[in-house]
Protein backbone atom coordinates (compact mmCIF):
# COMPACT_ATOMS: atom_id res chain seq x y z
CA UNK A 1 0.00 0.00 0.00
CA UNK A 2 1.25 3.43 -0.90
CA UNK A 3 0.81 6.09 1.64
CA UNK A 4 -0.71 9.16 0.17
CA UNK A 5 0.89 12.38 1.22
CA UNK A 6 -1.43 15.00 2.57
CA UNK A 7 -0.81 18.39 1.00
CA UNK A 8 0.31 20.91 3.55
CA UNK A 9 -2.07 23.77 4.16
CA UNK A 10 -0.48 27.06 3.16
CA UNK A 11 0.57 29.18 6.09
CA UNK A 12 -1.13 32.58 5.77
CA UNK A 13 1.82 34.23 7.49
CA UNK A 14 4.43 32.69 5.21
CA UNK A 15 8.00 33.26 6.33
CA UNK A 16 6.86 36.11 8.60
CA UNK A 17 5.95 33.55 11.27
CA UNK A 18 9.67 33.36 11.96
CA UNK A 19 9.64 37.01 13.08
CA UNK A 20 6.81 36.29 15.50
CA UNK A 21 8.69 33.34 16.96
CA UNK A 22 11.88 35.42 17.32
CA UNK A 23 9.95 38.17 19.13
CA UNK A 24 8.41 35.56 21.43
CA UNK A 25 11.78 33.97 22.24
CA UNK A 26 13.25 37.36 23.15
CA UNK A 27 10.17 38.06 25.28
CA UNK A 28 10.51 34.67 27.00
CA UNK A 29 14.11 35.48 27.89
CA UNK A 30 13.52 39.09 28.95
CA UNK A 31 10.33 38.45 30.90
CA UNK A 32 11.73 35.30 32.48
CA UNK A 33 14.83 37.14 33.68
CA UNK A 34 12.69 40.05 34.89
CA UNK A 35 10.43 37.69 36.83
CA UNK A 36 13.41 35.91 38.35
CA UNK A 37 15.41 39.03 39.27
CA UNK A 38 12.57 41.19 40.58
CA UNK A 39 11.05 38.24 42.42
CA UNK A 40 14.40 37.44 44.05
CA UNK A 41 15.01 41.05 45.07
CA UNK A 42 11.48 41.22 46.48
CA UNK A 43 12.06 38.09 48.54
CA UNK A 44 15.41 39.17 49.99
CA UNK A 45 14.98 42.95 49.80
CA UNK A 46 16.53 43.53 53.23
CA UNK A 47 19.71 41.68 52.19
CA UNK A 48 20.18 43.99 49.21
CA UNK A 49 19.39 47.08 51.29
CA UNK A 50 21.89 46.20 54.00
CA UNK A 51 24.71 45.38 51.56
CA UNK A 52 24.67 48.50 49.38
CA UNK A 53 28.11 49.48 50.65
CA UNK A 54 29.58 46.45 48.85
CA UNK A 55 28.82 47.98 45.44
CA UNK A 56 32.07 49.63 44.34
CA UNK A 57 30.69 51.99 41.69
CA UNK A 58 29.03 54.97 43.36
CA UNK A 59 26.76 55.78 40.41
CA UNK A 60 25.38 52.22 40.29
CA UNK A 61 25.03 52.18 44.07
CA UNK A 62 22.92 55.37 43.97
CA UNK A 63 20.64 53.95 41.26
CA UNK A 64 20.21 50.66 43.13
CA UNK A 65 19.55 52.55 46.37
CA UNK A 66 16.92 54.62 44.57
CA UNK A 67 15.22 51.47 43.29
CA UNK A 68 15.39 49.72 46.67
CA UNK A 69 13.75 52.76 48.26
CA UNK A 70 10.55 51.79 46.45
CA UNK A 71 10.12 48.84 48.82
CA UNK A 72 9.34 45.16 48.45
CA UNK A 73 5.90 45.68 46.93
CA UNK A 74 7.46 47.47 43.97
CA UNK A 75 9.63 44.44 43.20
CA UNK A 76 6.78 41.96 43.65
CA UNK A 77 4.53 44.02 41.35
CA UNK A 78 7.28 44.07 38.73
CA UNK A 79 7.70 40.30 39.06
CA UNK A 80 3.95 39.81 38.57
CA UNK A 81 3.92 42.08 35.52
CA UNK A 82 6.86 40.18 34.03
CA UNK A 83 4.96 36.93 34.63
CA UNK A 84 1.94 38.40 32.81
CA UNK A 85 4.23 39.50 29.99
CA UNK A 86 5.64 35.96 29.78
CA UNK A 87 2.11 34.49 29.72
CA UNK A 88 1.20 36.95 26.98
CA UNK A 89 4.16 35.76 24.91
CA UNK A 90 3.06 32.14 25.37
CA UNK A 91 -0.38 33.05 24.04
CA UNK A 92 1.17 35.02 21.18
CA UNK A 93 3.22 31.95 20.29
CA UNK A 94 -0.10 30.08 20.07
CA UNK A 95 -1.53 32.89 17.88
CA UNK A 96 -4.06 34.13 20.47
CA UNK A 97 -5.02 37.81 20.44
CA UNK A 98 -5.39 37.80 24.21
CA UNK A 99 -1.62 37.38 24.40
CA UNK A 100 -1.10 40.70 22.65
CA UNK A 101 -3.39 42.49 25.08
CA UNK A 102 -1.74 40.89 28.13
CA UNK A 103 1.73 41.63 26.81
CA UNK A 104 0.93 45.23 25.88
CA UNK A 105 -0.80 46.03 29.18
CA UNK A 106 2.02 44.54 31.24
CA UNK A 107 4.70 46.40 29.27
CA UNK A 108 2.93 49.72 29.64
CA UNK A 109 2.47 49.15 33.36
CA UNK A 110 6.15 48.17 33.68
CA UNK A 111 7.04 51.56 32.21
CA UNK A 112 4.68 53.44 34.54
CA UNK A 113 5.37 51.54 37.78
CA UNK A 114 8.82 53.02 38.54
CA UNK A 115 7.45 56.52 37.99
CA UNK A 116 4.71 55.86 40.54
CA UNK A 117 6.97 54.30 43.18
CA UNK A 118 10.32 56.06 42.82
CA UNK A 119 10.56 59.82 43.12
CA UNK A 120 12.96 61.27 40.56
CA UNK A 121 13.37 57.99 38.66
CA UNK A 122 15.10 58.62 35.32
CA UNK A 123 13.09 56.69 32.72
CA UNK A 124 15.57 54.91 30.45
CA UNK A 125 14.81 55.67 26.82
CA UNK A 126 15.95 52.15 25.91
CA UNK A 127 13.07 50.62 27.87
CA UNK A 128 10.52 52.80 26.10
CA UNK A 129 12.07 52.10 22.71
CA UNK A 130 12.18 48.33 23.19
CA UNK A 131 8.61 48.21 24.50
CA UNK A 132 7.35 50.19 21.51
CA UNK A 133 9.29 48.05 19.04
CA UNK A 134 8.02 44.77 20.51
CA UNK A 135 4.41 45.97 20.77
CA UNK A 136 4.58 47.23 17.19
CA UNK A 137 6.16 43.95 16.07
CA UNK A 138 3.47 41.85 17.70
CA UNK A 139 0.68 44.13 16.42
CA UNK A 140 1.57 43.20 12.85
CA UNK A 141 0.34 39.67 13.52
CA UNK A 142 -3.00 40.57 15.12
CA UNK A 143 -4.98 40.06 11.92
CA UNK A 144 -3.84 36.43 11.79
CA UNK A 145 -4.65 35.64 15.41
CA UNK A 146 -7.81 34.22 16.93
Amino acid sequence: MDEQEQPLAPNPLGPNIILLKILCVFTFVGSGLGLLSYGTIGLIHSFFSSNLALIPDEQNRELIEMMLSAGRLFFFLNAILYAVSFAGAVLLWKMKKMGFHLYTASQLLLLILPLAYIKGFPMPGTNIFLSVVFIWGYSGFLKYMK
